[in-house]
Order: structure tokens, then C-alpha cells, then sequence
């Protein structure tokens, strides 16, 4: 199963009824699946290629999490959530591009674990986001924050060399359909228990203090 599909299954799944604990784990293995993806559109020589690969892949990823906290995001609060989030990354995004503008091949590799980070933490940001819509600015970034520190830990280039392998390489076309595919109302009658795919650990804690958007 490619992770496109099981971003799709879980999608189809209802949950509804699930324990915080289940919410949680399939939660974490969303954001892990979507920041080896997001690994592999950064080896992509051409500085700022993988920013436009990335964007819908993060999309799919906030769109999955507010499915399995069922909580319904639209579009326009999808795109809002992965932008706000990405202004956070902005400064490493700019790095990583950098060094790819100086080592095209092999700078594209160096930039793989910082791309697996920032996308964990800009996962693990919005994971707090959808569990609690009244975190400020402030929280959200403070997450990130923690949470690019945990990504860098949690990165595994062996793992990365299995999904490269084994998952299909993003590309335009692919991120289309990303995009376009959309939660369904009220799910499934599957309950949301086991997916395929290993799960790499979670982290960070914010605060509530007011309604961000």
C-alpha cells in the first residue's frame, strides 16, 4: 500500500467513536508518512521544486488529521493553516534552497532530514491545532519549534531509503490528486483501528489562550 492510499483509506474511516489514544497514534503515523514524502520531494535538485511538491502533500496531511479528530476543515482553512505554519519554516525553507543552488545533487540529499523536519513539525503544529482551534499564533509556533528538534531526532535515513524505494515519487500530477481528494461527510462504518505503516513516535505541548483564525 502506497501512503497516497493509506492517507486515503484512513480518510474513509470513522472515527467518530475512537479513543483519544487511537486518534493519536494513527495521527502520528499520518504525520510520519507524509514527512518521508515530503523527504523524498526534497531530493529534487532544482532549488524551490520541492516547496511547490510539498505545499499539497502538507495539505493532505492537515485534511487527514482534522478527518481522524473529526473535525471538518475546508479548504480555504487548510490553505490558511499550511501557510501560517510554513512562515515558521520560511527560514529553513530559504537554507535549504540555498545549499541546493550550491551543490544541485548532492545538496538535495543534505537537505533531506531538515525537510523531514520541518514537515513533522509543521504536523505536529497542526495536530494541536485541530485538537484545539483556540491555540494562539504564539502556541502553534512554539510547537513547531519544539517540534523540528523532535523531527530531527526521529528521522531515520534507513527508513527514508525504504520508502523512497518503496512509495511513489511525487510529482505535479500526483500532488494534484492529493489536493482535489476530499474527506467524506460522516465517514465510514469502518472503525478507525489499525493502518498499515510504522509509526515513529510524537511530541510537543502548547498551551490555549484564543481563537487563531
Amino acid at each position: 500500500m502506497s501512503w497516497l492510499d493509506t492517507l486515503e483509506e484512513i480518510r474513509t474511516r470513522d472515527y467518530s467513536t475512537a479513543t483519544k489514544e487511537e486518534q493519536e497514534r494513527v495521527s502520528r503515523e499520518v504525520i510520519n508518512i507524509c514527512s518521508y514524502a515530503a523527504a523524498v520531494a526534497a531530493v529534487s535538485p532544482l532549488p524551490f521544486s520541492d516547496a511547490l511538491l510539498t505545499l499539497p502533500i502538507q495539505s493532505a496531511m492537515v485534511l487527514t488529521l482534522g478527518h481522524i479528530h473529526n473535525r471538518k476543515l475546508s479548504p480555504d482553512k487548510v490553505r490558511d493553516l499550511v501557510v501560517e505554519l510554513g512562515a515558521a519554516a520560511g527560514a529553513g525553507l530559504l537554507a535549504r534552497q540555498g545549499v541546493k543552488a550550491l551543490l544541485p545533487v548532492a545538496g538535495a540529499l543534505l537537505t533531506v532530514p531538515a525537510a523531514f523536519a520541518a514537515n513533522w513539525a509543521i504536523g505536529r503544529a497542526a495536530l494541536a491545532y485541530v485538537q484545539d482551534p483556540t491555540l494562539t499564533r504564539d502556541a502553534l509556533k512554539q510547537a513547531y519549534e519544539v517540534a523540528v528538534r523532535e523531527g530531527k531526532a526521529l528521522f531515520s535515513l534507513e527508513r527514508f531509503a525504504e520508502f523512497r524505494k518503496k512509495q511513489p515519487t511525487v510529482t505535479p500530477s500526483t500532488s494534484t490528486s492529493i489536493t482535489t481528494t476530499t474527506q467524506p461527510e460522516g465517514g465510514s462504518t469502518t472503525k478507525g483501528n489499525t493502518v498499515e505503516g510504522e509509526v515513529v513516535g510524537g511530541g510537543g505541548d502548547s498551551a490555549p489562550q484564543r481563537r487563531m483564525f
